[in-house]
């Protein structure tokens, strides 16, 4: 072999493209944890209201180890999105030694009756509020339909001034609210837009005959409603 000319060159060839490939890793190495390269800086984006930027950079800095090109950005986008108002992160690169996380908050539109707040998209999570916020319940894993349901109502009251204090679906699948004027109303099961929708076009008429305030409407007719001074006993809060 040590006489084959031919092997010997291809053999140098080999060793020597080894070498470079074993200083170009160790310089790769380096590079990747050399201070010019390390995060320095990190920049939040979004509306956030309630989570402060002391906790992020406290989970930041936990996730965050390494130089600017090895950072586990998964694992900082999972712990970041744990915070309990945090609906989504994403986190990009900023060259040569910035992060950007940019955050979207938990918009929060109601009270969960067993516990929790409820975001738009009916998720339940914990977390603390002081405005005033409508109640909403249903049996377990219907907090998705009750929030939907609730958003459709809500829209569809807009026009005569009146919101929901409150919205329930019972496990028999029957709808019940409270409205923003103190008046409890029976849904039933079916035609639930329609029939809230028919109730608010004849409320004024319904109080002025009342002369008073209805403080219970039984929704749950095929072509019209019943109303009175008082629950009774009756689906409503």
């Amino acid at each position: 072999m040590w006489h084959n000319y031919r092997a010997l060159n291809k053999l140098s060839l080999g060793m020597i493209f080894i070498s470079l490939a074993l200083i170009t890793y160790a310089g790769f190495k380096v590079a990747l944890n050399a201070e010019l390269f390390m995060v320095n800086r990190i920049n939040f984006v979004g509306d956030i209201k309630h989570v402060s930027r002391d906790q992020f950079n406290s989970v930041v800095t936990k996730s965050f180890k390494g130089g600017f090109f090895n950072l586990n950005l998964r694992e900082a986008k999972v712990s970041l999105e744990q915070l309990s108002w945090i609906k989504n992160v994403e986190i990009k690169r900023n060259w040569p030694n910035a992060i950007d996380v940019l955050v979207s908050e938990r918009n929060v539109v109601a009270r969960w009756e067993s516990g929790g707040l409820l975001d738009i998209s009916g998720q339940i999570f914990n977390g603390a509020v002081d405005k005033r916020l409508p109640i909403l319940s249903g049996p377990i894993g219907h907090n998705e339909t009750v929030v939907a349901q609730y958003l459709k109502l809500t829209e569809l009251l807009k026009p005569y001034g009146v919101t929901l204090d409150r919205l329930r679906l019972t496990k028999q699948q029957s709808w019940s609210g409270r409205l923003s004027n103190g008046t409890a109303v029976a849904l039933g099961k079916r035609n639930i837009a329609s029939r809230i929708e028919r109730f608010m076009r004849f409320l004024p008429g319904s109080q002025a005959r009342h002369k008073s305030s209805v403080e219970f409407a039984d929704l749950r007719y095929a072509n019209g409603f019943s109303v009175g001074p008082s629950v009774n006993g009756k689906d409503g809060f």
